[in-house]
């Protein structure tokens, strides 16, 4: 369910007339159990998935408004497979075009009631990462855009679960042969709000006023995208970031869509003009200035997921050396800006937007 906020939002307003929320302190953003989690995403460990359908005229649905397609997935193991019917459809904006991914993002639909002791009980609708392009670069790209999703959950439950999956694309049509490539699937807005003990906001034309969002939580939120140099997104009108309403509490801004990141690099990547930086490897910190935001007690915090990072990213055996390299390369650069006072200074805290 969507939470439609119900006022007008103006940026002019105190956080208390603002739509009565009651502004309370962020609970701690330490990573959740995982046997919190739907058995999709309680381990990490790669699914074997084989999808049969018309990909052929998947290929061709570019239109938000296509219908879902039917098909078969098999849930592959040692002991054989498993198939189940299916339906799947496009989805997304810039990567559904033709001229971006050949292959597009995909939408699958799961029959709830029969999944039951499989890795997908509980599910219904997910969105699925694909490969955009048959060339290996962009199968890299998807593997480094897992890994930021990944990231983000160091750094707090309050983020949306991935699982990595070697997939089996037939098609049905007969006009291509068998794809197989890596891809990964995400946990559905519903079942984070379920998670969160939360409803989704509404996007709203006027946005979701700051003061909506405690320091901390955004502050986080920036300081990541500051990160994987992500430009690319926007909290308040919730661009490739959806804000989730807790019952009486602040909301919770969880970003998604990490492929215009500099930490991906997809060749179709390119940043604002308006931000006058020549790529998206160049870093700008988008976040708004907060008066009393602890940004000591922020760069402490991912400080201390530092090591962990480095492991996820290590241990990602489908990267290929030298994307791997790169990506703790890029890393590399924010924690150099970060533990240095004077260049964390004029790069992220006084580089901060007005409201």
């Amino acid at each position: 369910m969507r939470f439609a906020l119900p006022c007008r939002r103006s940026f002019g307003y105190t956080a208390a007339v603002v739509c009565g929320l009651a502004l309370c302190p962020p609970s701690h953003a330490a990573a959740q159990d995982a046997s919190n989690f739907d058995p999709l995403f309680r381990d990490h460990e790669p699914l074997e998935l084989r999808f049969a359908a018309n990909f052929e005229g998947l290929r061709g649905d570019r239109d938000d408004e296509n219908d879902e397609r039917d098909g078969v997935m098999a849930i592959l193991s040692e002991d054989g497979s498993v198939d189940f019917p299916v339906e799947l459809r496009t989805r997304g904006r810039f990567r559904l075009q033709s001229r971006t991914c050949r292959f597009p993002p995909l939408r699958l639909d799961v029959p709830r009631k029969r999944m039951e002791g499989t890795a997908f009980e509980n599910q219904d609708k997910l969105k699925l990462v694909t490969h955009c392009r048959e060339d290996d670069r962009y199968e890299q790209n998807t593997l480094k855009e897992y890994l930021v999703y990944r990231l983000y959950n160091l750094l707090t439950d309050h983020s949306f679960q991935v699982r990595l999956a070697r997939i089996a694309y037939v098609d049905t049509s007969g006009e291509d042969d068998t794809v197989e490539r890596w891809g990964f699937l995400i946990e559905s807005e519903e079942a984070l709000a379920e998670r969160l003990s939360a409803e989704v906001v509404e996007d709203r034309p006027n946005g979701v006023h700051p003061n909506l969002i405690a320091p901390e939580v955004a502050g986080r939120v920036d300081l990541f995208q500051f990160m994987v140099g992500n430009t690319d997104y926007s909290i308040y009108s919730q661009h490739n970031v959806v804000n989730f309403a807790p019952q009486g509490a602040n909301l919770i801004p969880v970003p998604y869509d990490f492929d215009w990141t500099g930490f991906v690099d997809a060749p179709y990547a390119r940043p604002d003009p308006s931000l006058d930086i020549r790529n998206v490897r160049q870093r700008v910190y988008r976040g708004l200035c907060r008066p009393g935001l602890d940004y000591a007690a922020l760069f402490a915090d991912f400080e201390s997921r530092r090591a962990a990072m480095a492991t996820v990213i290590r241990e990602l055996e489908p990267l290929d050396d030298g994307e791997r390299s790169d990506a703790l390369d890029f890393l590399d650069g924010f924690w150099e800006t970060i533990g240095n006072e004077g260049r964390a200074s004029r790069a992220i805290e006084r580089a901060c937007r007005s409201y």
